[in-house]
């Protein structure tokens, strides 16, 4: 059977015009669509090549997103010269994986595994970006992967799923917190492959603070609108770092935090940010939601990112 394509698929479209003009993507600039299969999945990756790039950039989503939504982000990093690759974590997009593998520490080893074929590929470094729960996932795969194997991490989130605050919003309501979210390991025990929309259980309507936008993320059947089994949702707050902050210096970190994130606040992010011993940078992307579209923040991730990338690149090449 002949796999699905985004090209066959125009739902991801629809988003295009909430990006600056130069970032929005269609069919003639659209990535190149590739299939890995891992563990007896198949999993759908976005590649914008880039021959000359000095590093390759792995674009890792969250709990309501897939590899196509951040096609106007791999566009701009591939402008700036870097190849970009984004792929469809298990349960969204369209990669088709068994419930064994819609888990968050299945993300952490599928993450570590793409990084470590593509160094193995093109020899060159690997820098990780992650947004939204994705930003806490890059530093759980540079945590686990040998020391050099990351480059840097990017993240617009790094709200810690054991911290208190995190979990009240992440949250959809107080019945989930307090009444569900405690029974999700017992919930996940008896019926983990059981498959219930995620969005019952988060506030993905502050996906975004464009109500429009937040309504179409929540309707996507490839992203926020996508059905994932209980024992997802059980292992975001289970799982561990190999490193604990406060011992990670293994590559530099760049939290881009929206500053008007009505879903995870910076808040929830400076806690682990602060804990991290090694290089960091914090940047605040004013007037931006969790999902960051608005000016002037989209274009100060932009430059954030892109020189965040210059500097790992200018070391690579005095080494």
């Amino acid at each position: 059977m002949q796999k699905k394509t985004y090209r066959a698929i125009t739902y991801w479209q629809q988003y295009q015009r909430f990006f600056p003009p130069h970032a929005r993507v269609d069919a003639a600039n659209a990535p190149d669509e590739e299939w890995l299969h891992w563990r007896g999945a198949d999993i759908h990756l976005d590649r914008y090549r880039r021959d000359d790039a000095p590093l390759t950039v792995i674009l890792a989503h969250g709990g309501g997103g897939y590899g196509r939504l951040f096609a106007p982000l791999a566009l701009l990093l591939h402008k700036a010269g870097y190849e970009v690759i984004a792929p469809d974590l298990p349960g969204y997009g369209l990669s088709d994986a068994p419930s064994k593998l819609i888990r968050y520490d299945a993300w952490v080893d599928l993450l570590a595994d793409i990084a470590a074929t593509e160094r193995q590929r093109s020899s060159r470094r690997i820098v990780l970006f992650g947004g939204s729960l994705g930003g806490y996932l890059a530093y759980l795969c540079a945590a686990k992967m040998p020391r050099g194997a990351i480059a840097g991490v990017i993240a617009t989130t790094l709200a810690d799923p054991r911290l208190e605050l995190t979990k009240e919003q992440f949250a959809r309501n107080a019945l989930v917190r307090h009444g569900l979210m405690p029974l999700m390991p017992v919930f996940a025990a008896l019926g983990g492959r059981l498959r219930l929309p995620v969005k019952w259980f988060t506030k993905m309507h502050a996906m975004s603070n464009d109500r429009t936008l937040a309504r179409l993320v929540a309707a996507d059947p490839c992203g926020g609108g996508a059905r994932v089994p209980v024992g997802f949702m059980a292992s975001i707050f289970t799982v561990k770092p190999d490193v604990e902050p406060d011992d990670f210096d293994a590559c530099p970190v760049l939290l881009a935090h929206p500053a008007a994130d009505q879903w995870t606040t910076i808040a929830s992010s400076r806690p682990f940010f602060d804990r991290i011993k090694g290089r960091k940078e914090l940047v605040l992307l004013h007037n931006c939601g969790h999902f960051p579209i608005e000016q002037p923040g989209i274009a100060q991730l932009e430059q954030a990112a892109v020189a965040f990338l210059q500097t790992i690149a200018a070391a690579a090449d005095a080494n």
